[in-house]
């Protein structure tokens, strides 16, 4: 579904990506994690073909996004769902309005079959009374379960959210990721790619976890288990952020057993 290989970009005397390499195959759930700044949004924009690379190869669904145009470019971007952190909404459109676009461009639903969708995808985001209201009458958490709702709005095979819960409180974070979850069943054969440098939004949207750092990966793999055995950067890094949690909200994270003896002390 996506393949990166030796991907490169650089801007004007700075090297953001240096040599990002990895796959992300059918119906797998992958977090994209690192400090900011270490280059997560401009692997997505490379990858949604914002921007171009500055070397390397990159492929969607097995094609290079960046050397296709017109009808295939478009079809490729159709089976594609994308949830920006500045969301993107048109603010010149109400809510309804702006499911209604992405629905028209990205289905084949007659008019009915789009207003009933945008009856369910509002009620999967708990926003059926928004229907109506612009984009700045929304508050941020509010524009965030919009623009998830539109990026899962027709089921797409691949679908990313670039720092979905950048901002905001713990309590909005936790009420974004789950809709997301519970939003995105579409294809089972799709895969859902999270950009984020939350640590803790990371181990619950997915068991694999990507960890970039100064533009290269430094880790890949199930995140329990970097925890202990990764590099002592990547310790540090997973581990710094979970240290310190309630133990029962560590337990409900399920943190490896060994990790939360090491660093939580148990009364008798």
């Amino acid at each position: 579904m996506i393949e990166l290989t030796a991907l490169r970009k650089a801007f004007p005397g700075t090297e953001v990506l240096k040599d990002i390499s990895f796959s992300v195959h059918q119906g797998e759930r992958v977090s994209l994690i690192g400090p900011g700044g270490s280059g997560k949004s401009t692997i997505l924009k490379i990858l949604l073909g914002l921007v171009p690379p500055s070397g390397g190869e990159v492929l969607l669904f097995g094609r290079p996004i960046h050397r296709v145009g017109g009808e295939e470019r478009e079809q490729l971007m159709r089976r594609l769902g994308v949830a920006f952190q500045q969301v993107g909404l048109f603010d010149f459109m109400t809510v309804e309005e702006n499911l209604r676009f992405a629905l028209e461009h990205k289905t084949k639903k007659n008019t009915g079959e789009i207003a009933a969708s945008i009856d369910l995808l509002l009620h999967g985001v708990k926003l059926p009374h928004a229907k109506k209201l612009h984009t700045h009458e929304l508050s941020g958490g509010m524009q965030r379960r919009i623009g998830i709702a539109r990026a899962l709005c027709g089921n797409p095979h691949i679908a990313i959210f670039d720092e979905p819960t950048s901002g905001l409180d713990p309590v909005t974070s936790t009420i974004i990721l789950n809709m997301i979850l519970a939003l995105a069943h579409g294809p089972e054969d799709n895969c859902l790619l999270v950009a984020t440098s939350n640590v803790e939004i990371a181990i619950r949207f997915a068991e694999r976890v990507i960890i970039i750092n100064q533009g290269v990966v430094v880790a890949d793999g199930p995140w329990r288990e970097l925890l202990l055995s990764g590099s002592p950067w990547v310790q540090k890094f997973l581990g710094v952020r979970l240290i310190g949690l309630d133990l029962s909200y560590a337990e409900e994270l399920q943190l490896p057993a060994e990790f939360i003896g090491r660093h939580w002390k148990r009364s008798n």
